[in-house]
């Protein structure tokens, strides 16, 4: 029982990041940006939050008691009839210690 769980759960888990895809960047010297998409919704703000858990994630590579401040978001919803056009954000942000 517990392979099958552990089966399902990379498999979900491969899924996800299949339809995925994000970059970040330092953009000065505590300002750090990550954009990214998402193909599995049609909102722009599902990918913030998921880019959020992603500068989580970052902030915590950086120093362990850290938080992001973000401080600019932008998003895109999908556009039907238009392939190209996925549901994407960018978000800026600082680290910063976690009170």
């Amino acid at each position: 029982m517990k392979k099958i769980i552990t089966i399902l759960g990379l498999f979900v888990l491969t899924s996800v990041v299949a339809g995925c895809s994000w970059t970040d960047r330092q953009i000065g010297p505590n300002d750090y940006e990550i954009s990214g998409y998402f193909d599995f919704t049609m909102k722009g703000e599902v990918v913030v939050k998921g880019l959020e858990d992603q500068a989580r994630l970052y902030c915590k590579g950086i120093r362990e008691n850290s938080v992001p401040q973000v401080y600019y978001i932008t998003d895109k919803n999908r556009i039907f009839n238009y392939e190209a056009q996925r549901a994407s954000a960018v978000i800026r942000f600082h680290c910063i210690p976690n009170n």
